[in-house]
């Protein structure tokens, strides 16, 4: 019996961290798609947007005429707001990715994640102007590290947020992080194209980051392999 009990109870401690930390799961959470979420796969873009690095995404967006999904962490977003409304002036999707993005925002209890997103959405407002309130009027939202749970779920339901999650994890992050050599840059970027191609398929969200040093070497490989199919 005490067997059957504490296999049980790690059956459910396991369900509840695979549905928070599983965006994809949608048991918290009703999952919405990017409206340019069109062709092979969409690209999602978050914790932007970099002085650095964004413009550099934007430009093979431009050239590739693709549409994406940017999105944007509150702070950044009042540094560089003239990014912000280039997103939007070329077609692209910009969402809410909270205000600090705080490894503890899921924890941080209802109060404080309106708070957050209540702080990015002025944010992008502020940055877009005269347009925010068509560019804004669906309110995507992405929860930092893609975690949702009860309280995420009665904030969203509260200030009407759409939750975008994705189906395809990139692992940008760790494959092509920023502290590679320069000379394992490429095989890094083959590997996260590679892995992308493969769980990828018609309709597929990609979770990316515009905020690393080789994300435009990843996006331009990405998109010439996409192309090839």
């Amino acid at each position: 019996m005490l067997v059957l009990i504490i296999i049980s109870v790690v059956a459910v401690l396991a369900f509840l961290v695979w549905s928070c930390a599983c965006i994809s799961s949608g048991v918290w959470v009703k999952l919405s798609k990017c409206p340019c979420a069109a062709g092979k796969v969409t690209f999602t873009f978050d914790d932007g947007p970099d002085p650095v690095t964004t413009p550099k995404i934007l430009d093979i967006l431009k050239r590739h005429n693709i549409r994406a999904c940017f999105f944007v962490i509150g702070s950044k977003a009042e540094k560089h707001p003239e990014l912000v409304r280039r997103m939007v002036d070329e077609g692209h999707v910009v969402g809410n990715h909270t205000f600090h993005h705080s490894p503890l925002f899921p924890l941080s209890g209802v109060p404080c994640i309106v708070s957050e997103l209540k702080a990015c959405d002025s944010a992008i407002s502020n940055a877009l102007g005269a347009v925010c309130h068509e560019a804004l009027s669906d309110r995507y939202f992405r929860p930092p590290f893609g975690v949702t749970n009860p309280d995420i779920a009665r904030t969203v339901k509260k200030t009407g947020h759409k939750v975008v999650g994705w189906d395809v994890r990139s692992y940008d992050t760790v494959t092509v992080r920023d502290s590679l050599k320069d000379e394992d840059v490429p095989e890094a970027v083959r590997k996260c194209v590679k892995r992308i191609l493969r769980k990828a398929k018609p309709g597929s969200a990609v979770l990316l980051h515009d905020r690393l040093r080789h994300s435009p070497e990843l996006l331009e490989a990405l998109v010439e392999e996409l192309d090839k199919l």
